[in-house]
């Protein structure tokens, strides 16, 4: 039996069914709206709906109420005044946010295995060219990104799929990635032509490359990206399961837009940059003391997130620029980026190298806020720039408490993992980048 645990979930989403004439018998029985059999699945309407299922696995892992973009925010300086232990940077393997079905980590596997399984069975049943088989590759290409960027070197690949689960050992970063452009070089053979899913490898591939290191060949891979493309992760309201949490968690004072957190956070609320609209600050309603700044960008739970664009593959372009000292090529990219923000004055120079580095991260940092970039970028000025962790992430003492910031610079691995034969919590350190 052929069977997906994102299909359950996602299914709903995608796939209203019609309900004609029936009978008695038709009456007595049970409906199971939520369910869809295995012999349903052997066509291209029951593709259709694990594609719908799969993507909507990913929509929930990535802004879905525990997903990758709020916790990632919280453990950077995106956002605060939510989960203490998140903001603070110390997450016990046993934190409650780490349960089966409630964490980042296992959200996302499950994204990543529905794509996975998805793409394989239905590339031969779906109709030849049909871009959704890369596109299933492709963001199946993306959750290993997300992983690489967030999670430590060493987390395991477990399949939570299936009982008993298959039990993965330690992978480490740089297998993530390159896993990820594998993944997307079977996406890139796999388009139809369709633009919208070729410009998402291209990005895709460019984000990938660039944590790897590699500068030229990220630059390279979205040399043809428009700077309008965007590939958006939907949402609804209802149901519950495809909200824009974003949107809601913030609206519902669970997390608030910080300012300069932990002395290395950045200015995003007084900087008054339109790429992160926010509120006046006013006490929270939870405690009155703590600011709670408001995200303005989204007005609904059902809007759009714009998760993969143009927007970045000008910005990958012009960090590879800057890698080259190539300034004119640098700044020329950075400030094709923010015209697409009315209002956003062009950039020059800052005269140091010190200072570019510093300028380029920024730019990332508001124009792809609340898009689960930021951790990945401040693992990458460590790893990759030679940066203290402690003069890029949240430091010294937490804003109330009596508390201080910890060490750790990635997600934890859930305590569930501890019933891996193939994996040790030493496998994956946590406080390395």
């Amino acid at each position: 039996m052929w069977q997906m645990r994102g299909i359950r979930r996602g299914i709903g989403f995608a796939v209203t069914l019609a309900i004609g004439a029936c009978s008695k018998n038709d009456i007595l029985t049970p409906d199971l709206p939520d369910f869809v059999f295995p012999e349903d699945l052997e066509d291209v309407t029951g593709g259709t709906a694990v594609y719908a299922g799969a993507v909507s696995d990913l929509v929930v892992a990535m802004t879905g109420s525990s997903g990758v973009v709020l916790y990632s925010g919280l453990f950077t300086d995106e956002l605060f005044n939510g989960s203490r232990d998140w903001d603070i940077r110390n997450v016990s393997p046993d934190n409650s946010r780490l349960e089966e079905g409630s964490s980042p980590v296992l959200l996302l596997h499950r994204a990543r295995n529905s794509f996975e399984i998805a793409a394989r069975k239905y590339a031969s049943i779906f109709p030849a060219n049909d871009p959704r088989i890369g596109e299933m590759w492709a963001l199946a290409g993306m959750t290993y990104i997300v992983f690489g960027e967030n999670w430590c070197s060493g987390m395991p690949f477990s399949d939570r799929s299936v009982e008993p689960p298959v039990y993965g050992g330690p992978t480490t970063t740089a297998v993530m990635f390159q896993t990820a452009l594998e993944r997307l070089t079977t996406a890139a053979t796999l388009t139809g032509g369709n633009a919208r899913i070729t410009n998402l490898v291209a990005v895709l591939r460019g984000r990938a490359l660039l944590n790897a290191g590699q500068f030229a060949e990220a630059a390279q891979a979205v040399a043809n990206v428009p700077t309008n493309f965007s590939y958006d992760f939907l949402h609804a309201n209802p149901p519950a399961r495809q909200l824009n949490h974003i949107y809601l968690q913030n609206q519902r004072e669970e997390y608030s837009v910080p300012n300069r957190e932990g002395v290395n956070g950045l200015d995003f609320v007084t900087a008054a940059d339109r790429r992160v609209p926010v509120s006046t600050p006013r006490p929270s309603a939870s405690d009155g003391v703590t600011p709670q700044v408001f995200f303005l960008k989204y007005t609904s739970a059902a809007d759009p997130v714009s998760m993969v664009n143009g927007i970045e593959a000008r910005l990958i372009q012009a960090e590879a620029a800057l890698r080259a000292s190539d300034l004119a090529g640098w700044l020329g990219r950075l400030n094709e980026a923010r015209g697409t923000v009315a209002g956003l004055a062009p950039l020059t120079d800052p005269g140091s190298a010190t200072a570019r580095v510093d300028l380029m991260f920024r730019e990332r940092a508001f124009s792809l806020f609340l898009t689960g970039h930021r951790l990945g970028d401040l693992r990458r000025l460590v790893r990759q720039y030679g940066r203290s962790a402690e003069s890029v992430y949240p430091v010294g003492p937490y804003h109330k408490g009596g508390v201080q910031y910890g060490q750790q610079v990635t997600l934890q691995v859930p305590k569930i993992e501890e019933n891996n034969p193939s994996f040790h919590p030493g496998d994956c350190k946590v406080t390395t980048p």
